[in-house]
């Protein structure tokens, strides 16, 4: 419309009206030291959070090996009575077979019993012939160091600068932040404890898969002895099968 007619009225829009403002008033000084002050209060929480948990899962696995290494102790002493039974029953087998060679000369004949010579004695080295073990000796060791020192110190030091240090002294953050470096350090001994702890387990492992096959060879050749005794003392004493056994 014309503006100098008597009814004209000046547009909101036009210069000098007041215009609403869309821009946000800036923070006051206090409430951007709160913002940042609840930030780290968030990440210190979240950091002593994860170490505690990581901490908590690093002693399970730790005594779970320290179990572990007992199960494997406890399973050698039944191994090593095992092969030293087996041990036993071949020295017993030799007399046997001394018996059946002294039968077999008497009724082969008097002179043939006479003159033959006297079987040796078995050696008293093959009664016990079961080595001794260094693996199941590092393992109980290494068991009882992580027993008696479940906390070995990791010597980490400080995970904040000197000056972030600096910067919290005396707030309720510091004592937030020795909590998580107590973490960390009792971490870096743990894995210590299981890195030891592995490789005197692996050992141990092996140490014992050499035992079950000496074990097995052992009672594979008892058996075969002992079958082979008992058809000399069948054939000694005549003995026939009855018509039922064979067929």
């Amino acid at each position: 419309r014309n503006p100098f007619e008597d009814d004209y009225q000046p547009s909101k829009f036009a210069t000098g009206s007041t215009v609403k403002s869309f821009q946000r008033a800036a923070p006051a000084a206090e409430d951007e030291q709160d913002y940042y002050e609840k930030e780290i209060e968030k990440y210190m929480q979240e950091s002593l959070s994860s170490t505690e948990r990581s901490r908590q899962h690093l002693e399970n696995s730790e005594r779970t090996g320290v179990a572990t290494a007992q199960e494997l102790l406890e399973q050698r002493e039944k191994l090593e009575k095992t092969e030293k039974n087996l041990d036993t029953i071949h020295t017993t087998t030799q007399q046997t077979q001394r018996n059946l060679n002294s039968l077999k000369s008497v009724f082969g004949g008097f002179f043939k019993n006479k003159f033959s010579r006297k079987p040796s004695e078995p050696s008293s080295a093959s009664s016990s012939s079961v080595p001794q073990s260094k693996s199941a000796v590092g393992l109980s060791n290494t068991a009882e160091m992580v027993t008696a020192t479940p906390f070995r110190s990791g010597g980490m030091g400080p995970t904040l600068s000197e000056q972030s240090r600096t910067a919290i002294k005396g707030t309720r953050w510091e004592a937030m932040d020795q909590q998580i470096d107590d973490n960390l350090d009792m971490m870096s001994g743990t894995l210590q404890n299981l890195r030891s702890l592995g490789s005197a387990l692996g050992s141990e492992i092996e140490d014992q898969n050499k035992m079950l096959d000496r074990i097995q060879v052992k009672a594979d050749r008892n058996d075969t002895i002992v079958r082979g005794q008992d058809a000399q003392m069948k054939k000694l004493l005549g003995y026939t099968p009855a018509e039922k056994e064979k067929k």
